[in-house]
């Protein structure tokens, strides 16, 4: 039962989807982690279904790509976007360690924030738009797979790197975490999204992979240094940089 309920909160904290109302316990957010990946399956699912049934239905490419930049965040509700934004305050603050991790908890939004998203916008927007210009059912499949991919690395991240502080909801979950299960579940759905991703091209798994993996160094690294490990904010972030990282990975295949 409390893996049930582990699939539920996963869903309910990390998606928008319906859930039903449980009674939680402890104990009940032991597998949290292994099981948010799966909230990235189902939006690389509605984006595939979008691009290629609007593509059937001749919507005009500037639409497609713009719905398509929109479907995360009305399925996850933006919480991943808070993070990047928030990061992004800390970062450009230019203080020190304490100051970043009290930005982080500021829930007003900065300049900085409000410019490092209209930036990574206007730059998703543009690999996304080569992608659903030049359609190919396999580099869109590869698209899919990158939301499916960025949880899982997020989650090993989560999971295993030292938390910046001790509060707050990552903590909160990674405290409560059966950590070699939940290790078990990522590393046998990272082998599974390799696998998929390999079927829709070896050469595009290679490069979205290693891309992936470039991001999650950085991201330990960044952390570390400038936070003294991983918060909530910071996994947000790092999801929304490997997921725009491996979307440019995707264009620059199509465009060669």
């Amino acid at each position: 039962m409390s893996v049930i309920k582990s699939l539920v909160i996963a869903f309910s904290m990390y998606s928008k989807i319906p859930m039903p109302h449980l009674e939680l316990e402890e104990k009940d957010m032991r597998y949290v982690m292994g099981f948010f990946p799966l909230a990235g399956l189902v939006i690389g699912a509605v984006i595939y279904g979008w691009v290629y049934i609007s593509g059937l239905l001749n919507v005009p490419d500037i639409s497609r790509t713009l719905v398509l930049v929109v479907i995360p965040v009305l399925i996850t509700g933006g919480i991943h976007i808070d993070g990047y934004m928030d990061t992004s305050d800390a970062l450009n603050s230019y203080g020190d360690r304490e100051k970043k991790l009290d930005i982080l908890k500021d829930s007003h939004i900065g300049a900085f924030a409000v410019i490092r998203l209209l930036m990574y916008s206007a730059v998703y927007y543009a690999a996304a738009y080569i992608i659903v210009q030049k359609p190919d059912n396999m580099r869109l499949l590869l698209l899919a797979l990158t939301f499916y991919l960025s949880r899982i690395i997020s989650g090993l991240a989560a999971v295993n790197f030292r938390g910046a502080r001790n509060n707050g909801m990552l903590h909160t979950f990674t405290s409560a975490t059966a950590v070699k299960c939940v290790n078990v579940m990522l590393a046998v759905q990272l082998i599974i999204c390799v696998i998929l991703m390999c079927l829709c091209s070896v050469t595009g798994a290679v490069v979205v992979i290693v891309v992936a993996f470039v991001v999650l160094l950085y991201y330990r690294y960044m952390a570390y240094k400038q936070f003294g490990g991983v918060t909530g904010d910071l996994a947000g972030y790092l999801l929304c940089v490997s997921e725009l990282c491996m979307t440019i990975a995707v264009a620059v295949i199509a465009l060669l």
